[in-house]
């Protein structure tokens, strides 16, 4: 098996499966008083310090959730409810991860004045328009780090650099699910308040994730018990906690080898095949993901045909993959419907071989060949 869908989700690691064992001899809960639930919390919070560590922040604004998808809605709604008073524009990309663009669909439907970045063909954020869409009553900006379609790193310090300049009192997100581990992501240096990440993207287990908000007023989505400060209450998942933060002392963030998997991937298509296009800036890429459109053929059937050589990659986010829609995030850089079409994403992981590359390369460049005859 040949596994290029890491993006949507990574296989976890070893040393994360022996964390998540941990929690069924410390299966206490973590707010009872007794040693059992004490145990646990201590447990908890070292994992909190490792993952806020990474992030060079202050462990107690790290909260942890079920996920990147939960992560963003807190950070999104719950700055839009606590600033509402203050201004209703609010301010994201047409390349957002769909659980910010649903997010902000529905605040444009609760009477927000909701603000769509573009991007340019090579999937960038344009700053020119940012700054003519920032005014004083503008209270949140969300704009991703890495693309999760096309591993386009955005311009976050500038960004940030323009909006405090603009609007001071705006609270800047950053959805970092694709980047944490990857690459660098330091919410103090980025200039940002609030970063989403998940477990399930770095050699972790699905169902957790972590938000670092340094904003105290943030409005709670669940209601309940008191732990985490009430910011997301209710029992933690104390298994994918300790497996997270596992995983997060295994990341190996060599930004270089990963580029080097991806521009093999590319240059080996490229070499074998004709009528291929490369979607997204490989100047500015994190190296994880590589989106390429093979013109002439239909990315779900070459999906499917790979699956009988155990090659697995995808046709974009795994979120949004059971409607049958084209990429918004190819549609929004200005890509043809002939390469949307024939579009597919491949994405590595730091166990990703150069072998596996070249092999699943020569075995995808086949596939194409046959399939375009066909057609």
């Amino acid at each position: 098996m040949i596994y290029l869908d890491n993006a949507a989700t990574t296989k976890p690691s070893q040393r994360a499966a022996e964390a998540m064992m941990m929690a069924v001899s410390n299966f206490g809960n973590p707010s009872s008083l007794h040693g059992l639930g004490l145990q646990t919390e201590k447990l908890i919070n070292s994992a909190r310090d490792n993952i806020a560590n990474m992030l060079g922040v202050n462990s107690k604004n790290v909260y942890f959730t079920s996920g990147g998808t939960e992560s963003n809605n807190l950070a999104i709604y719950g700055v839009a409810n606590s600033l509402k008073r203050r201004g209703k524009r609010v301010i994201t990309s047409t390349i957002e991860h769909p659980s910010v663009m649903e997010s902000f669909k529905r605040l444009e439907n609760d009477g927000y004045d909701v603000c769509y970045l573009g991007v340019d063909k090579d999937g960038i954020v344009n700053l020119d328009d940012l700054a003519g869409m920032l005014t004083e009553d503008t209270i949140l900006v969300s704009i991703m780090h890495v693309n999760n379609e096309t591993g386009v790193i955005q311009p976050i310090e500038r960004i940030s650099a323009m909006v405090r300049e603009k609007s001071p009192y705006c609270i800047i997100h950053c959805d970092c699910v694709q980047s944490f581990g990857k690459i660098p992501v330091k919410p103090d240096k980025m200039g940002v308040d609030m970063v989403s990440i998940s477990a399930h993207k770095i050699h972790g287990f699905k169902g957790t994730g972590a938000l670092y908000t340094n904003y105290a007023r943030i409005t709670p989505l669940i209601r309940g018990g008191e732990q985490q400060n009430e910011i997301r209450p209710g029992t933690e998942n104390v298994g994918g906690i300790l497996a997270f933060s596992a995983a997060v002392s295994e990341c190996e963030i060599d930004i270089e080898k990963m580029r080097e998997k991806r521009n093999l991937m590319r240059d080996l298509l490229c070499e074998k095949l004709d009528n291929v296009k490369v979607n997204g800036s490989c100047e500015h890429n994190s190296g994880s993901v590589l989106n390429v459109s093979f013109i002439g053929i239909k990315a779900e059937i070459l999906l499917h045909s790979l699956e009988r050589h155990e090659i697995y990659v995808s046709t974009g986010s795994a979120c949004s993959s059971h409607k049958p829609q084209p990429s918004h995030v190819l549609l929004a850089m200005g890509v043809e419907q002939k390469a949307v079409d024939g579009a597919i994403r491949i994405s590595f992981s730091q166990n990703t071989t150069l072998d596996e590359i070249r092999t699943a390369a020569e075995i995808i460049a086949g596939e194409v060949s046959v399939i375009r005859r066909y057609m």
